[in-house]
C-alpha cells in the first residue's frame, strides 16, 4: 500500500480572479449596450391618414379630446371626472355601444389610451379613431401621358 505524505504542501484555497473579472466586465458591457433601449421615452402617436375606412357617425357616442385637456361627449364640453356619467347618459339615450374618438396630433397617445379605458369601463364595445382622409391626387398631364401606351 502506498502512502502519500502531504505534510509540507499547503492546500490551495484561493479563487482564480481572472475568469471572475472577465465575466464581470462582459456583463457590464452588455448592460451598457442594452440600457438605452429601456430608457427611451415614447413619442406621441400621430394619427394616420386614411383613404378607406369610413364610419357612420350616426347613433354612436362621439368623444373629442382637445390638446388643452378638455373633453367633449357629443357637442357638450365636460370635465374628465364627469366622463363616465356623460357616457352612461349617451348610452341611455339609445346610442349604440360604439364610440368615435377624435384626438388631434398634439394629444399624447397615453391620454388617448386613458380615455379608451374609460370607454371600455362604461360598456362601449367598439371604438373607432377619427383620421383625416387622404387627399387623392390626380396625375398631371405629363404623368398621364407617360402612363398611356
Amino acid at each position: 500500500m502506498v502512502q502519500v505524505d502531504l505534510g509540507d504542501e499547503d492546500i490551495i484555497s484561493e479563487i482564480n480572479l481572472t475568469p471572475l473579472v472577465d465575466v464581470s466586465l462582459v456583463l457590464v458591457i452588455i448592460f451598457m449596450v442594452v440600457a438605452p433601449f429601456f430608457s427611451q421615452i415614447l413619442k406621441p402617436l400621430l394619427l394616420p391618414a386614411s383613404s378607406r375606412a369610413t364610419l357612420s357617425e350616426q347613433n354612436c357616442v362621439k368623444v373629442s379630446i382637445f390638446p388643452d385637456g378638455t373633453l367633449a361627449v357629443g357637442a357638450a364640453l365636460i370635465a374628465e371626472a364627469k366622463l363616465a356619467e356623460a357616457l352612461q347618459l349617451e348610452l341611455t339615450l339609445g346610442k349604440r355601444p360604439w364610440a368615435l374618438v377624435r384626438a388631434g396630433t398634439d394629444v399624447s397617445s397615453g391620454r388617448v389610451m386613458d380615455i379608451v379605458k374609460e370607454l371600455k369601463r362604461a360598456g362601449i364595445e367598439r371604438i373607432a379613431f377619427a383620421a383625416q382622409p387622404k387627399a387623392i391626387e390626380s396625375p398631371g398631364p405629363a404623368e398621364a401621358a407617360q402612363r398611356t401606351p
